[in-house]
């Protein structure tokens, strides 16, 4: 079952929005080059409004795009290796840790693992029967950078030789080889889609699952692919998104990671990150905490990389009050929203600036109470009315018709609160 051509854009499944088509192209893993993003930033500056988004699974999106534009951008997409096939544009999510290949401490570098499964799907037009938010997630060790389940997940245990398999966010009993790994995520694909339009429901783990004898018959489906894992189930480790300089696996080279204000980067910023990537030969990824990693990059050539990248605004010091803060599109940008959420969530950071960012700091500003962008387990969430923001704490409702002025003022005193209750430890 297949949900309607309004929802979860694509390349070839424009979406009307406020401003104009919102496009959204897929990413595998975060896995693009520094002259792939150049393209993107030069089709938003030519084309859309001049930013270049980036989603909460490391995909891309272009906003206020014209009708009339929309083949030129096709075109230039496929050329770019950005649209492999159409049939398959909205199949995209497969996500795996910013950090793959250039972690110390990773047990299996999974970007080959992303890559052939991206080629298997490809090859079969029975993936496009996917629902577009179903999610393959492909990790090398325990770590997480979102919260969100995938619905297939394979992570990689013991020598990085066998990895776990997971339904729905759920860790089995059961792992593969790592070298069937592949083999068994499109399988249970196959055999996921088969239920899902049996029982006539959206071809999501979560729902499947629900669904009796279903978990069982997934099971037994892969059962010459599974093996028994010996070491027990452990929940991840939700790794906190940092900014800053960080080891990498290579000696002499260091990990990048600038702030980006709500995901949006102007086509400026872009093309900015592109050029430091490619003068200094390093690995640019696209990273689920809607941010960049500039990978691999020469440790002696931090400073002439600082300079490049201040002078288009981007900081990578955590002190421009953004951290942990998120947005959807807000007033400008749909037609749903009942504030200009990505204003207020600024003035936040404005508040935030040069102040510690106490651990696990997260704020959604939602413009409806659809909330788009919403994470879930955030510290404070600003949910838009007609009459004003529903401010939550710590999931508990605190306050309704709140002013933007005062939630604001009310989530900065409670990030105060939480600074002095670290303090105090």
């Amino acid at each position: 079952m297949r949900i309607g051509e309004k929802f979860c854009p694509g390349v070839m499944h424009a979406v009307e929005a406020k401003d104009g088509l919102l496009l959204r192209i897929r990413v595998p893993g975060g896995l693009m080059s520094a002259s792939q993003l150049e393209v993107v930033a030069s089709l938003s500056h030519l084309f859309g409004d001049g930013n270049v988004e980036i989603t909460s699974r490391a995909n891309l999106q272009l906003r206020a795009v014209r009708a009339e534009d929309l083949l030129t951008i096709q075109h230039t997409l496929a050329s770019a290796g950005l649209f492999p096939s159409p049939q398959h544009d909205r199949i995209r999510n497969i996500v795996t840790s910013p950090l793959a290949g250039l972690d110390l401490k990773e047990l299996l570098d999974t970007r080959p693992l992303v890559r052939e499964l991206d080629r298997r799907l490809q090859a079969e037009t029975l993936f496009t029967e996917l629902h577009p938010k179903f999610s393959f997630g492909l990790h090398g060790d325990h770590q997480r950078f979102t919260h969100e389940p995938d619905d297939l997940s394979l992570e990689a245990c013991k020598n990085g030789s066998l990895m776990r398999l997971a339904i729905a966010g759920v860790n089995t009993d059961c792992c593969v080889l790592t070298e069937t790994a592949v083999d068994c995520l499109v399988e249970g694909s196959r055999r996921l889609i088969e239920l899902g339009k049996s029982a006539e429901v959206p071809i999501r783990a979560k729902r499947i699952i629900t669904i009796p004898e279903a978990f069982n018959r997934l099971i037994g489906s892969l059962s010459s692919m599974l093996v028994p894992c010996s070491a027990a189930a452990r929940q991840p480790d939700f790794v906190e998104v940092s900014q800053g300089v960080f080891p990498a696996s290579q000696s002499g080279l260091v990990n990048i990671i600038p702030s980006i204000p709500l995901g949006r980067v102007s086509s400026q910023q872009a093309s900015a990150i592109a050029e430091v990537v490619k003068q200094w030969n390093g690995d640019l990824r696209l990273a689920p905490w809607r941010g960049v990693v500039l990978g691999a990059m020469p440790v002696k050539s931090q400073k002439e990389i600082a300079e490049v990248l201040q002078s288009v605004g981007l900081l990578w010091n955590g002190q421009d009050g953004f951290h942990g803060i998120t947005a959807c599109a807000g007033s400008s940008g749909c037609d749903a929203s009942l504030a200009d959420v990505r204003a207020d969530a600024s003035l936040l950071a404005q508040r935030l600036a040069s102040k510690l960012a106490p651990a696990r700091w997260t704020v959604n500003f939602s413009g409806c109470d659809k909330q788009c962008a919403r994470r879930h387990g955030a510290s404070a969430e600003l949910i838009a009315s007609d009459s004003g923001y529903l401010l939550k704490i710590n999931g508990e409702d605190i306050k309704q018709n709140c002013s933007a002025e005062a939630a604001i003022e009310a989530v900065a005193k409670f990030h105060t609160l939480r600074v002095s209750e670290v303090a105090t430890v």
